[in-house]
């Protein structure tokens, strides 16, 4: 009994496991680790904004910077505030062409993504740059690609 309340006293001290405490290795390696992490946090963020769960969504998003060069965080912000909410049906879909992983611990992100709603609908190549914040990845820039 004394064991058990050991192991379960330093579990608890220690804190979490996470799945990126196992990546190590090469790029490469790391990158494999942590596909489906990367994978399920684009889900996340699918899912909010079709969803029109804005909170959700913003909060995918690092609050250290504006993820747009041509908007400040605040334009932004209310940007997406008037684009996405309750109500606001819309139709996503996304193509993932690659994925990739910078030394500096950046998750590098393209992918095709259709999108269509009720007013206007478009296909752009879109690439996103992950970044963790925490044990939580975010979204540190977004950019439309040629």
């Amino acid at each position: 009994m004394l064991r058990y309340c050991a192991l379960i006293l330093f579990l608890f001290m220690s804190g979490p496991l996470y799945a990126s405490d196992a990546c190590s290795g090469s790029t490469e390696e790391k990158l494999q680790c942590h596909s489906g992490e990367v994978k399920d946090f684009l889900r996340r963020w699918v899912r909010a904004w079709g969803d029109g769960d804005i909170d959700t969504y913003l909060s995918l998003y690092t609050t250290a910077r504006s993820p747009r060069e041509d908007l400040t965080s605040e334009e932004w912000i209310q940007h997406r505030r008037a684009r996405i909410g309750p109500g606001k049906e819309i139709e996503l879909n996304l193509k993932l062409e690659s994925m990739g992983l910078e030394d500096s611990g950046i998750f590098d992100v393209i992918f095709m993504q259709q999108y269509r709603s009720a007013a206007f609908q478009d296909e752009v190549r879109k690439r996103l740059f992950l970044l963790r914040d925490g044990q939580e990845l975010r979204i540190w820039k977004e950019e439309i690609l040629p």
